[in-house]
C-alpha cells in the first residue's frame, strides 16, 4: 500500500482523538510503511501524544494550519499516485476500510472515494444526524459528488488539476473540491467513525440549519466570504 497512498491528517488541538486514530490505523491490513503526514498546528499537547502513539507508523509530522492549509500541505509532499486524507478523529470499524476504498477506486476506475460517517458515541440524536447525511449523500452522489473530507480518497493528479483544497473558504472546502470531480467516477465506500462533538458545539437543529443554508448558498460567494468558521471548528 505505501507504494500507492499517502496519508494526510490535518491536526489543531486534538490531544484527545488522535491516539485513537493512531491505534485505528494501526490496526488497517496492509497499512504497514504506508507515509502518514500529520499537517499540525497544535498549541496543546497533541505532539506528544503522537510521538508516544505512532508504535510502527511511518508518521512524519509537519506544518500544520487553516484546515486547506494543512491538506495541501500534506499533499504537496505526495509521491504516491493516490491521496488519502483523514480528520484526527475519524476510527473505524472495519480493519479492511483503507485498503477496500483502494481496491474500489482502482477496480472502478475512479477519481474520488469517500464513505458514510457513523456516530462512535451513544448519542442518538447525532446517529439519527448522520444517517439522515448518509442518505441525502448517497442520492446526490449522482448528481452532485461529496466526499466528506473526514476520508477522502482521490487520485493525486486530479486533485493538482482541481488546485486542491480551496484556502478562501472557512469551512466546506472538502465539498467545494469534491464537486470538481465527475460524477460517474466517485463512489461512496464502507464508513468511518466520528462522535457527536460538532453536533453539540452547534445544536442538533443548528447544525440541520447550517448545512442546509450552505447548500442552497452553494454559489453565493458573498455567503461564503461572510462565514464564520469559528462556529463549526473551534472547540
Amino acid at each position: 500500500m505505501r507504494n500507492k497512498v499517502t496519508i494526510v491528517v490535518p491536526c489543531k488541538n486534538e490531544e484527545n482523538y488522535i491516539k485513537h486514530l493512531l491505534d485505528s490505523l494501526s490496526k488497517q491490513r496492509g497499512i504497514g510503511k504506508t507515509k502518514i503526514y500529520i499537517a499540525d498546528a497544535s498549541t496543546d499537547n497533541t505532539r506528544q501524544v503522537i510521538l508516544q502513539n505512532k508504535g510502527d507508523l511511518n508518521v512524519s509530522i509537519i506544518k500544520g494550519g487553516p484546515v486547506s492549509q494543512a491538506k495541501n500541505n500534506g499533499a504537496s509532499r505526495t509521491k504516491t499516485p493516490y491521496i488519502l486524507f483523514i480528520d484526527a478523529d475519524v476510527r473505524f470499524f472495519d480493519d479492511y476500510q483503507i485498503q477496500n476504498t483502494i481496491n474500489t477506486l482502482e477496480e472502478n476506475d475512479l477519481d474520488l472515494v469517500g464513505a458514510n460517517v457513523r456516530c462512535y458515541d451513544n448519542d442518538i440524536r447525532a446517529h439519527i444526524g448522520f444517517t439522515i447525511f448518509n442518505i441525502i449523500n448517497n442520492i446526490m452522489k449522482y448528481k452532485s459528488p461529496f466526499a466528506v473530507g473526514a476520508f477522502m480518497l482521490t487520485r493525486k493528479d486530479k486533485f493538482d488539476e482541481y488546485g486542491g483544497f480551496p484556502d478562501k473558504y472557512a469551512t466546506s472546502e472538502d465539498y467545494f473540491l469534491s464537486r470538481q470531480y465527475n460524477p460517474k467516477r466517485f463512489a461512496i465506500e464502507g464508513q468511518f467513525g466520528q462522535d457527536s462533538r460538532r453536533f453539540k458545539k452547534m445544536g442538533y437543529f443548528g447544525m440541520a440549519y447550517y448545512l442546509i443554508k450552505n447548500y442552497i448558498n452553494r454559489d453565493n460567494e458573498e455567503h461564503w466570504n461572510k462565514l464564520d468558521g469559528s462556529r463549526y471548528w473551534d472547540d
